[in-house]
């Protein structure tokens, strides 16, 4: 070889490594989405007008080919739509720059490769689907008996024309439709960089990856059309690959490959592969075959070397890859070290057995074609590389329905072989860097298809109208819509308030018992109060039962909707509604409602879950009000107090004979309004809370009063006085507030007696 005995093999060799291309991988970051509904995949809806222009386009490139497959005849009333195209055009494009301005504001590039690998997805299960359901309309067992045999027959040919065209039918209906798609990111990369400072967020080379649109790996023709047939097979293309690094690794000392160790190949059966196919039977195929032929290290962390850009070998060996002569050394040189390659690289290949292998690839693709893409490849690859004779062949394809002339069909496969025996040195070598080419192309692309069908199986595109408000309701939906699309206001916390309902079970049976209507005194008393004051609130139901009602209300990053004081108010009106209702109902001799209500803030949205299509709202603000809500001593007696309205928390003290066994905490809730930490804190950054003496309102300094206003929905300034109050011990003689250890209550103070005085002292101010 041209380099043998150089002084300066090592130095030449260096220079010649350094015009290698290294390209540069750019990761996929769907890790920072949040997962959907099933916990293991992202949620994504892309705008009906792209999903329906993407459904228009595969199904007219679907229809023009079954015509030109004579599977459709003149009264199917599927037709090609010439308007397909632009559709998917209008689309497409405002959407892409509007979800690129999305990517920017954001300042995160992952939106765009979300939304570009979703749109790929929708691609290819569309044009599957679309194959599997014309396939399925040739299911006519019930019609049979009603067919002629004419018709009979004339439909059996068209299904097993259809089987035997299907894996090719999908590979040309998404390259076309993939193509259009790459030939508009083409024209819009220059706008794209300008936004996002990247022109492809997602390779080029993996976003239309030749293996995508194959679909199956292990389809021969299809493959054949893309790459070598003799790769098909991974064991093949190990012993293929393990040729090429032994002789160039000698050149370019630096090997960038980790080969497969014999180690490895032992435990290669103990490897982990996918147990199902998922939505793309090649995810598995892609898999299963790089683990058979490739380190793991380096597809799945994705390391890249000089071997992933098919240029490099294509350059090396002097074919069609344009890198231009290296300057250091002149052109005579370079051609006489490219022929000494080729000449290793030529008996290194035939002392492994795969030299007729590789130039029967190479010329494998003219023949089919030549044959009109009849017979089986398999039988023609081993034709010509001497694995079967003339003789062998001739009864197998005899039974090939579609040959219709068999002896111009052997004779043209003889010319092909006798060609392959007879080529001069120029042609063996054109075939030998066309099949190095097309090794490159398919390595590259094992490993750029396992990450893009790996990204693609973290998409979930939900359809059904449930599936989607279930997963947007829980701020779970990534929606690409066009800007003029409303969106809806980020949810960013919540409030929940519940209304405790005292002794209904008891208050049920004494109606029951003087012939009165619990149904309609619940209704009338409680319930229609409540619906009246919802919508003026902002507020929705949540749950109700019997003798509990958890209402809702969302708090919104834009404008401020001071939540937690709409919440305050609503709690005022539920108790002035009912204790008037009290009023009426002593008037009338009926028994009185006794409520309790709690106020509960969490800054984050509410999850759902959806129960045969009831909604259900999932939030730890639910437990939390209910506790607040609750009362377990309605009699204050029994610690030495009078009975009042509003809320009291009482800690048990070591020393205290309990009154219930076991229980720490008393907390007394009579027509009274308690709210958690997170809601008083909430809610004095919404409202102005100005401290006033507790002496001012005829109390004592143990408490601290806090009033603040807020205007309600129709502009009316509504007051709101709340206590901060310490917890109180009861060592079983006397309640004494529990200073030392900081914890209080807040209560939302319902005394009519201390409204009062506060408006009273407020006017006057």
């Amino acid at each position: 070889m041209a380099l043998k005995g150089h002084s300066g093999i090592r130095s030449s060799a260096a220079l010649l490594q350094d015009e290698l291309h290294v390209p540069k991988r750019k990761s996929l970051r769907l890790d920072t989405f949040p997962r959907g509904m099933d916990n293991a995949r992202i949620d994504v809806r892309l705008d009906p007008a792209l999903s329906g222009a993407i459904d228009g386009l595969v199904k007219s490139s679907l229809v023009r080919r079954l015509r030109e497959l004579g599977l459709l005849d003149s009264n199917n009333p599927l037709t090609e739509d010439p308007e397909a195209v632009d559709r998917f055009r209008e689309a497409f494009i405002p959407l892409s720059l509007s979800v690129a301005q999305q990517a920017r504001q954001s300042s995160r590039r992952e939106v765009y490769q979300l939304f570009v690998l979703a749109v790929l997805k929708q691609i290819y299960l569309t044009v599957d689907r679309s194959i599997r359901e014309y396939r399925d309309g040739f299911d006519v067992t019930p019609l049979l008996g009603a067919l002629t045999s004419t018709e009979s027959l004339s439909r059996h040919e068209k299904l097993w024309r259809l089987g035997r065209h299907q894996a090719m039918l999908r590979y040309e209906i998404s390259r076309e439709v993939v193509e259009l798609v790459h030939s508009l990111e083409l024209v819009g990369r220059r706008q794209r960089k300008s936004i996002l400072a990247l022109s492809w967020p997602v390779a080029e080379d993996m976003l239309f990856n030749p293996l995508l649109q194959l679909g199956r790996l292990d389809e021969e023709v299809t493959f054949m059309d893309v790459y070598p047939f003799l790769l098909l097979k991974p064991e093949i293309f190990r012993r293929f690959e393990t040729v090429v690094l032994d002789v160039l690794c000698r050149w370019l000392p630096d090997c960038p490959v980790r080969r497969l160790n014999n180690a490895g190949d032992s435990d290669f059966n103990e490897l982990q592969v996918r147990r199902d196919e998922g939505e793309f039977p090649g995810y598995a195929q892609v898999e299963s075959y790089l683990r058979a032929v490739m380190s793991d290290t380096e597809y799945q962390r994705g390391e890249t070397n000089w071997l992933d850009d098919p240029g490099n070998l294509s350059w090396l060996l002097g074919g069609d890859g344009d890198r231009g002569i290296p300057g250091f050394w002149d052109k005579s040189r370079w051609r006489e070290f490219q022929a000494n390659l080729l000449q290793e690289l030529e008996k290194a290949f035939d002392r492994a057995g795969l030299l007729d292998m590789i130039f029967a690839s190479a010329l494998l693709p003219e023949l089919y074609r030549d044959l009109g893409r009849k017979g089986a490849l398999r039988l023609l690859f081993e034709f010509l590389t001497g694995g079967r004779s003339r003789k062998e062949l001739l009864p197998i394809l005899q039974q090939f329905k579609d040959i219709s002339n068999l002896e111009l069909y052997m004779d043209r496969m003889e010319a092909a072989h006798k060609r392959l025996r007879q080529a001069d040195n120029a042609q063996r070598r054109e075939w030998l860097i066309q099949v190095m080419e097309g090794y490159a192309s398919l390595r590259r692309d094992l490993k750029l298809s396992w990450e893009m069908y790996r990204a693609m199986d973290l998409i979930r595109l939900p359809s059904r109208p449930d599936e989607l408000e279930l997963s947007r309701a829980n701020r779970l939906l990534q929606e690409f819509f066009l800007g003029t699309q409303e969106q809806k206001n980020e949810v960013i916390g919540h409030v929940i308030l519940k209304a405790d309902l005292r002794g209904s079970t008891e208050l049920t049976a004494s109606m029951i018992r003087e012939g009165l209507n619990p149904a309609s005194y619940f209704s009338q008393n409680l319930f229609d109060p409540i619906n009246s004051l919802l919508e003026k609130y902002g507020a929705e139901k949540v749950f109700v039962e019997g003798d509990a009602v958890i209402l809702m209300l969302l708090e919104y990053a834009s404008p401020p909707s001071q939540v937690v004081a709409r919440a305050c108010g609503l709690a005022y009106d539920i108790i002035d509604q009912v204790l008037s209702r009290n009023a009426e109902s002593r008037h009338l001799g009926l028994p009185e409602l006794e409520l309790g209500i709690g106020i509960s803030y969490v800054a984050e949205a509410p999850c759902y879950l959806f129960d045969a299509g009831r909604k259900i709202t999932i939030s730890p603000a639910i437990n939390r009000a209910d506790r607040l809500s609750s009362c377990s001593h309605r009699n204050l007696e029994v610690f030495g107090r009078t009975t009042v309205q509003g809320v009291e928390v009482i800690q048990y003290l070591e020393t205290a004979n309990e009154v219930s066994g076991g229980v720490n905490y008393c907390r007394y809730n009579v027509n009274g309004i308690e709210l958690d930490a997170a809601a008083f804190e909430h809610l004095n950054g919404e409202i102005v809370l100005r401290r006033v003496k507790a002496k001012s309102l005829g109390k004592s300094d143990d408490d601290r009063y806090y009033v603040g206003r807020f205007p309600d929905s129709a502009g009316k300034t509504r007051w709101q006085v709340l206590r901060q109050s310490f917890i109180k011990g009861w060592d079983g003689k006397k309640l004494q507030p529990l200073k030392d250890n900081g914890r209080s209550f807040y209560e939302l103070v319902t005394d009519p007696e201390i409204l009062s005085r506060t408006r009273e002292k407020l006017s006057g101010r």
